[in-house]
């Protein structure tokens, strides 16, 4: 079989050319397609989860609203790439007026992007965003964690008038 379903492309150009000949031939028999199918699969992945609850230190992202594939667990807080590609992910954290953190988006325990947030001493809550493009392999794992060397104070927070949120999807096939 030859790369990219050209087998089954080939084969309908075979059939029409076999029935252009019959055709010319005078032959009234006709040619089923239904046969004929790619045999090229798409792949995708994509998660988008939310945490249910305001956190401390732990960020798990509890309420999964899209887990293509399943590759988003949970129960750890992190993605199992499923295919060696390009992919995109993106974090949103809220914290209250008295906390100030970093955070790092993991990439096999090792920090692929950063973002940090400090609104200690002011009575407003801050959401702070980092997205991240990057290349990985097959089995890798991707997570946000509070910062390895920044120490995280107050809450991180999450509920109906703003979610702590965590997404990821392919970007290239």
């Amino acid at each position: 079989m030859l790369e990219g379903g050209k087998t089954n492309e080939l084969k309908l150009v075979y059939l029409i050319e076999k029935a252009s000949t019959a055709s010319a031939l005078g032959s009234d028999k006709r040619i089923l397609l239904d046969s004929i199918k790619p045999s090229t699969q798409v792949q995708t992945t994509a998660f988008y989860a939310y945490m249910t609850q305001d956190q401390d230190r732990t960020l798990l992202f509890d309420i999964v609203k899209t887990n293509i594939n399943e590759t988003y667990s949970p129960h750890s807080g992190s993605f199992k790439v499923p295919f060696d590609r390009v992919y995109g992910f993106t974090f949103s954290v809220r914290e209250d007026g008295s906390s100030y953190g970093s955070y790092e988006i993991m990439k096999n325990n090792v920090a692929v992007g950063s973002a940090i947030v400090i609104v200690e001493g002011i009575n407003i809550q801050q959401q702070v965003i980092r997205t991240v493009i990057i290349s990985a392999d097959k089995s890798d794992e991707i997570s946000v964690r509070t910062h390895s060397s920044l120490p995280h104070h107050g809450l991180i927070l999450s509920n109906t008038r703003g979610r702590s949120m965590f997404a990821g999807w392919l970007i290239s096939d």
